[in-house]
Parts: structure tokens; sequence; C-alpha cells
């Protein structure tokens, strides 16, 4: 039952962090500019998607004999991080002053991530010791 909520959880990450994105980008355009909001919805979409690919990425690495799956795991995780360096990389080089909006649109996750562990805490019917 515990792995049932897990998995609703993390299935429900991906989303929460573009809503939360769309609302915060939202705010971002109309407290600053359109253009910070649009970085702020941007950084959100690209953590929920990175999320979503690592996820799958996890599930298909872990069905694989395990001398295989260090190497391409570890092959495909770098190309990962280098894919996302290279999108910010881009927008500091596109968007110099506005680069905090997309970290911030990107951070995102974190509080998504907060609001599933205590979604799955409230829910606890008994603490363990």
């Amino acid at each position: 039952m515990a792995s049932d909520q897990m998995e609703k959880s993390i299935k429900r990450i991906p989303a929460e962090t573009m809503v939360l994105g769309l609302v915060f980008g939202l705010l971002a355009a109309l407290v600053f500019d359109p253009i910070s909001g649009v970085l702020v919805l941007a950084g959100a979409l690209v953590a929920g998607l990175s999320f979503i690919g690592l996820k799958g990425a996890v599930d298909r690495w872990l069905t694989q004999p395990r001398s295989r799956f260090m190497k391409k795991a570890l092959l495909l995780y770098l190309l990962r991080l280098g894919l996302i360096c290279l999108i910010f990389l881009t927008i500091i080089f596109l968007f110099k002053k506005r680069v905090i909006a997309f970290v911030a649109g990107f951070s995102v996750i974190l509080l998504s991530l907060m609001i599933e562990a205590l979604i799955n805490l409230v829910s606890m019917k008994q603490w363990k010791d």
C-alpha cells in the first residue's frame, strides 16, 4: 500500500511542478515583466520534463543486468547533466539579467517535492520507531 502511495506521489510531482511554475510565472509576469514570467514557466517545465525523463530512465535501468546498468546509467546521466547545463548556459547568454527567473522556475520542483513529502507524512497512519 505504501508503494502505491509513493508511486502516485512520484507521478504527481511533474504535474505539480508545472502547475506551480505556471502560477509563479504569472505572478512574475505581473510583478516584474512578461519575459521573467515566461522564464519562470520555462524553468518549471524543464524541471518537470527532466523529472519525467529521469524516472523513465531509472525504471528502464533497473530491469537491466548490473554490468550494463552502471555504464549506461552513468553515460545517460552525464548526458542529461550536460543538456541541463547547456540550457542554463543558453538562458544566461540570451537573458543575462533574468537568469534568476529561470533558476527560480527550475527550483519549483523542490517545492513540489516538499509538498508531496508533507502529504505522505500527514497520511501516515502510524509512526515507525
